[in-house]
């Protein structure tokens, strides 16, 4: 009879870890419908609500409806994709993206619990559910016609087909593994040399042989995948590139940047630095969002990073605090970082309350690894995936959003640990 009742006992709680997940899930979607709603009723149904780099990837989706196929080389194609797609359904409605987005950025909590029950039990991966389904940053992609709603999801499937890989080591799994960071890097090129990190991961007691033979399944579909788009960009181009131009990335990393952004009084902000510095009427000509322009950005940074390698270093360090935490120059009204005051003309006072949750999450999460500092192997792909976006964006600029994506990770670490506090507790009362 025990088995029988064992069975029935486990049957039940997991129907209860389902339907709370169910509601976690549902509890997410519709804070990110109210935000898709309340967003709608204050921006029109048109294209001029788009700000930032919003009406870049507007205007290729669109492009894409009237029969031009991606003949600027500023962006890559799958979030532009989507969009048209939503036009396609809705017709050209910014704010229909909105709603559609509010249901995509909803499957991240899932995909949170999923990833989460790898490394801890039922209940601490609803913890890390709800951390996502509450996340106030993540809630605010759903309403900004940018890559992050896309990205987020996708960096979690990049991650979990990896797991799946290295615990079920076969060339299919390897292969699937490839082609979703393929797609991944398709939507956002940043993880384009993720794969390094792969031979890191694979188990020391492998063959050499077994493990270049799964490399090389992974790194195939990697190419099979990108090599369509790598070829248009050829054909369209005339030059060889791989995703898309990077927009004077490592110019915004160098120290002639830093000097510009940090060092000069009164202090400048990103937009004010690209209305001056990078604009083509002011700077001979020379357009980031092209190729030459990219490259002549390019060329000047690695000049300034050779004249001042200090420099550089000095503010490779700042920009592994600023990709988790915020940039001052971006992140941060009056590059004030943390400062409640500085803050209120211009976010309510939940906003804050919600920047602040978001961008204190990482503190958490680096609190969270001291807890499970003895299960670091355990946890060694996402450490890795967190430090190689960190390394990436140390080198070349780092802004607060572009972290936003990996914060199903840090839930997962801080769910993690507080299930392994609350454990050690139980311990110590018995």
């Amino acid at each position: 009879m025990t088995p029988d009742i064992s069975s029935a006992q486990q049957q039940r709680n997991h129907r209860i870890i389902v339907l709370a997940l169910i509601c976690l899930t549902l509890l997410g979607l519709a804070f990110r419908l109210y935000l898709a709603w309340q967003t709608n009723q204050t921006l029109p149904d048109t294209p001029a609500r788009l700000k930032g780099d919003e009406p870049g990837y507007e205007g290729l989706a669109y492009a894409l409806l009237k029969g031009y196929f991606f003949e600027w080389p500023g962006r890559t194609p799958i979030y532009p994709f989507f969009v048209a797609g939503c036009y396609a359904i809705f017709g050209r409605s910014p704010a229909a993206v909105v709603y559609v987005q509010a249901f995509l950025g909803a499957t991240i909590i899932p995909l949170t619990f999923i990833l989460a029950r790898r490394f801890t039990g039922a209940q601490s991966s609803l913890v890390a559910a709800g951390l996502i389904a509450l996340h106030p940053s993540l809630i605010l992609h759903v309403s900004r016609v940018q890559t992050e709603i896309l990205y987020a999801p996708l960096i979690i499937l990049t991650v979990l087909s990896l797991l799946r890989a290295l615990e079920q080591p076969q060339w299919q799994n390897f292969s699937l593994a490839g082609a979703v960071l393929a797609i991944t890097n398709l939507c956002r090129p940043t993880g384009m040399l993720l794969l390094a990190i792969v031979p890191l991961l694979m188990p020391r007691q492998w063959s050499f042989k077994r493990k270049i033979a799964l490399f090389m399944a992974y790194l195939g579909a990697i190419i099979i995948i990108t090599a369509p788009w790598t070829y248009h960009n050829y054909r369209t181009h005339k030059t060889f590139l791989i995703y898309s131009v990077s927009t004077a990335l490592l110019w915004q990393g160098s120290p002639e940047f830093y000097h510009l952004a940090y060092e000069q009084v009164p202090k400048r902000n990103l937009v004010q630095i690209w209305d001056e510095e990078l604009n083509p009427a002011r700077n001979g000509g020379h357009n980031a969002f092209t190729i030459e322009g990219d490259r002549y950005f390019t060329k000047r940074a690695i000049a300034s990073i050779l004249r001042e390698p200090a420099v550089y270093v000095w503010y490779c360090l700042q920009k592994a605090v600023f990709l988790w935490l915020g940039n001052p120059m971006s992140d941060w009204p009056s590059h004030a970082m943390f400062n409640v005051e500085a803050m209120r003309p211009f976010f309510s006072p939940q906003r804050i309350v919600g920047i602040f949750w978001s961008r204190i999450l990482p503190v958490f999460a680096a609190l969270g690894m001291i807890v499970l500092r003895h299960r670091w192997r355990e946890f060694l792909p996402l450490l890795l995936v967190c430090g190689y976006f960190t390394l990436i964006h140390s080198l070349t600029y780092a802004e607060v959003r572009y972290s936003e994506p990996l914060h199903p990770i840090l839930a997962v670490v801080i769910a993690t640990a507080a299930g392994e506090l609350q454990r050690r507790l139980k311990l110590s009362s018995q």
